[in-house]
């Protein structure tokens, strides 16, 4: 499947590593980051490091275990590490990568046409992403994916995170079909795709740097937003 069952109403798309290129603005913000941090820490590991603290406590901030606050000084503490960093310090140090990052974003090149394609097949579409309302909304914003003004369902507002059903369900009604009726595309396999079969939507797992896993047997995968199939 990819798209195109004519019982299809809604098309949700997850935002980061989806729609938008978050590792690319994450690895173009450690490059002028490690220098203003002046951190001796050779790129490549730099990146790969940062990406592991990142999965590990931005999903203790999913989990409610963090603050987002929290999380955000854990990373660069534990980046940092032995060194000692009051609250300040770390907050500082953060506040610069996030500089650094937000004038990275940008969607991927196929975003923008697969959005267009959808709303002319007469689909409702919209974004679910996990993370806080607020700077998921701004990444939106800050990029040509703005002019679609599409309806953002971030998790820090959402009855749970994904791949909590609670998150698609809570989306899908606010968009006026039912599950059986929108389909999930993203690139988690366990927050967008089993989530989503959770709750009973259609899903395509976007696959775009390879599996880290064999995908769920009745799933159909997409190299890009390009192969999506919209009625």
């Amino acid at each position: 499947m990819s798209g195109g069952d004519p019982g299809l109403q809604a098309v949700l798309f997850d935002l980061d590593d989806t729609l938008l290129d978050h590792r690319g603005a994450a690895a173009d913000a450690l490059r002028a980051w490690g220098v203003h941090a002046g951190l001796a820490m050779p790129y490549g590991e730099l990146v790969t490091t940062w990406q592991v603290l990142e999965w590990q406590y931005y999903d203790m901030y999913q989990r409610g275990q963090l603050s987002r606050t929290e999380q955000r000084r854990a990373r660069v503490r534990a980046l940092l590490s032995p060194r000692e960093l009051t609250d300040g310090a770390a907050d500082a140090l953060f506040e610069a990568y996030w500089g650094f990052y937000r004038a990275a974003w940008r969607p991927f090149p196929d975003a923008e046409h697969a959005v267009s394609r959808a709303l002319e097949a007469g689909l409702r579409v919209g974004i679910l992403t996990n993370g806080d309302a607020r700077d998921q909304r701004r990444k939106v914003e800050a990029t040509t994916l703005a002019g679609f003004a599409l309806p953002v369902f971030a998790s820090s507002e959402l009855p749970g995170a994904k791949p909590d059903p609670r998150a698609f369900e809570f989306s899908c009604r606010a968009m006026g079909v039912s599950t059986g009726q929108c389909l999930m595309v993203g690139d988690s396999l366990v927050n967008d795709i089993e989530g989503a079969r959770a709750a009973g939507l259609p899903a395509v797992l976007l696959d775009r740097y390879g599996p880290d896993r064999p995908a769920p047997t009745g799933y159909a995968i997409v190299r890009g937003l390009g192969e999506l199939r919209f009625g």
